[in-house]
């Protein structure tokens, strides 16, 4: 199984970051992101994004905890990297000035060697995390 984690440091509170996480229906800070369907609500939700031409990406909620500002989620099938069983967990931390999003994620590879697959979803949360600064006026 490879497991890949990155983390980004925040200028605005917990409580925005948070808003904007656990906000599983929401990928407007995604770029590329042409649509997105919302199908549910709450954990078992699916949100579906479409980008480009390509087939498009089904994510699901699988669960919220607010108290300790955490959600996890799966893709289930069609995912765009060369993965399977891709299980992810983003948590939010910090105070009323600064925050910290650190975003885990366990899979198995899928004709890549373990390291090749943890590098390819480092990379993707990587960009995923400067999304999330550009939409929030983070720096």
């Amino acid at each position: 199984m490879a497991q890949a984690t990155v983390s980004g440091e925040f200028s605005v509170s917990a409580d925005v970051l948070w808003t904007l996480v656990r906000d599983f229906g929401n990928v407007s800070w995604m770029q590329g992101a042409t649509s997105t369907d919302v199908e549910g609500e709450g954990p078992g939700m699916f949100r579906v994004f479409h980008v480009g031409d390509a087939p498009p990406v089904r994510e699901r909620l699988e669960t919220v905890d607010e108290e300790n500002r955490t959600i996890t989620y799966t893709i289930p099938e069609g995912i765009p990297m060369p993965v399977k069983n891709y299980h992810s967990t983003m948590r939010v931390s910090g105070d009323s000035v600064a925050s910290r999003l650190e975003w885990i994620g366990k899979c198995d590879p899928d004709g890549v060697t373990e390291a090749e697959a943890a590098a390819t979803v480092e990379g993707m949360y990587q960009a995923m995390i400067g999304w999330i600064k550009e939409a929030l006026g983070s720096d």
